[in-house]
């Protein structure tokens, strides 16, 4: 109806338009090529009009009123009941085209992977026991068969598990045990290999790339939670988050040494050593930490499996671990200290200019930067690392291994003095 009428005005205003001879005379010339233009007598004179361009300005004016009109009627009809039932449908529409057999056979993948890993591949995790040389158990956990060579197996496990032991046994799922020998340990990152000689053949773990551990990958962690009546326990979970640091020895500063992965899955006291599997069986990461706390649920930190083969390829071939070097001094940082606070209370007095640095206040024998650095420098630069921020710091450091060769710049009785060729050690005490 709204069609005709629009029609209807546009042939009244066309007619009063070309009617004009009601009161005046006109003359016709011939059109002009592509557009159609009229010249009209009136009592001022000859005019020209382009009927097509007044028209389609017509037009115009008339389907934008009609618009609104149409637009706000919709919008008056379209109530909240409408809406919703609109809304209700497309919902059932896209939940119809769903293939349910699809969801069905996800979950049974997934359901499958679980029982595969818990059914081979978490035998390769036993226990470790940890005695004192009166034979006094001091501490227990969990370790990981990852390797054999002939009749000799491989443990890793974490240092806090065997830290200062003279004796170690493994204890497998039957109650049996066999005497383990320390291979070495990374004290910083928290690792130990143990080694032991069966004649059986044993379960052996695999590595898995902890380079492609996502957040949101559903993990597997299996340990001895709180002693061996829970042997080999597994719990599931997903991955909270990657590349976590945590401040290890609580002195507020998130520690170097490792890029932990965060995950849900529930661990507890004896769980440490274990291991963290991904759903193709393979270790991810060895469980380390736990955040226990009334305020905090389900936040465990696993050592990423990248990071652990290496400092066990070490230690099998050097008795010690090359991954994770240490300056070796002592020291602090003047960002976070506070220029004024190292006056008062300590008695260093930071030259004008310098706001940022590692005040050096003991530099150890034999470590990286014995020979280059002195009590009271001011170090400014490590590698390619402006010193600035403590915790950037930290991070950044974290990706040199021992035996990098780096640039050391540092602050010296007012000159600022730069040592190349600084080659990073490991920890030797």
């Amino acid at each position: 109806m709204k069609k005709h009428l629009v029609l209807i005005v546009i042939a009244i205003m066309v007619l009063g338009l070309w009617g004009c001879d009601f009161f005046t005379s006109y003359v016709t010339v011939p059109l002009t090529t592509g557009e159609t233009t009229e010249e009209v007598t009136t009592t001022s004179g000859v005019i020209s009009i382009d009927i097509d361009a007044v028209i389609s300005e017509l037009y115009n004016r008339i389907y934008i009123d009609l618009y609104d009109d149409v637009r706000a009627e919709v919008i008056d009809d379209l109530s909240q009941e409408r809406f919703d039932a609109i809304y209700a449908q497309v919902i059932a529409d896209v939940v119809a085209k769903i293939d349910a057999d699809q969801i069905e056979i996800s979950v049974q993948s997934i359901v499958e992977q679980i029982f595969l890993v818990a059914s081979e591949k978490s035998a390769a995790v036993i226990g470790v026991s940890n005695y004192t040389a009166t034979n006094v158990l001091q501490s227990f956990g969990s370790g990981i068969i990852y390797k054999h060579t002939g009749d000799t197996y491989f443990v890793v496990t974490n240092n806090h598990v065997v830290e200062d032991g003279t004796y170690f046994e493994i204890e497998f799922a039957d109650g049996t045990t066999i005497e383990a020998h320390l291979k070495g340990v990374d004290d910083l990152v928290d690792v130990a290999v143990l080694y032991f000689t069966s004649a059986e053949e044993l379960p052996v773990a695999s590595f898995g790339d902890s380079e492609t551990v996502n957040k949101g990958d559903v993990i597997l962690a299996v340990g001895n939670p709180s002693s061996y009546d829970f042997y080999n326990s597994m719990t599931l979970g997903i991955v909270s988050g990657i590349d976590r640091y945590f401040d290890i020895d609580s002195d507020n500063i998130k520690d170097m040494f490792v890029n932990y992965i965060q995950h849900d899955a529930a661990i507890n006291a004896g769980n440490s050593g274990g291991a963290l599997f991904n759903l193709n069986g393979e270790v991810i990461g060895i469980n380390v930490i736990k955040i226990a706390s009334v305020e905090i649920e389900g936040m465990g930190f696993a050592i990423p499996s990248n990071l652990v083969e290496a400092i066990c390829e070490d230690i099998e071939l050097y008795g010690i671990s090359k991954q994770k070097p240490v300056l070796g001094i002592t020291f602090y940082d003047i960002d976070t200290v506070g220029v004024d606070v190292l006056y008062t209370e300590i008695g260093i007095v930071i030259p004008d200019g310098i706001e940022y640095g590692f005040y050096v206040s003991v530099v150890k024998d034999g470590s990286t930067m014995d020979g280059i650095a002195l009590e009271g420098d001011i170090i400014l630069q490590i590698g390619d690392i402006v010193i600035s921020n403590l915790s950037e710091y930290v991070e950044a450091f974290s990706k040199y291994r021992v035996d990098d060769v780096i640039t050391v710049v540092l602050y010296r009785d007012g000159e600022t003095l730069t040592f190349e060729n600084v080659v990073l050690k490991p920890k030797s005490w």
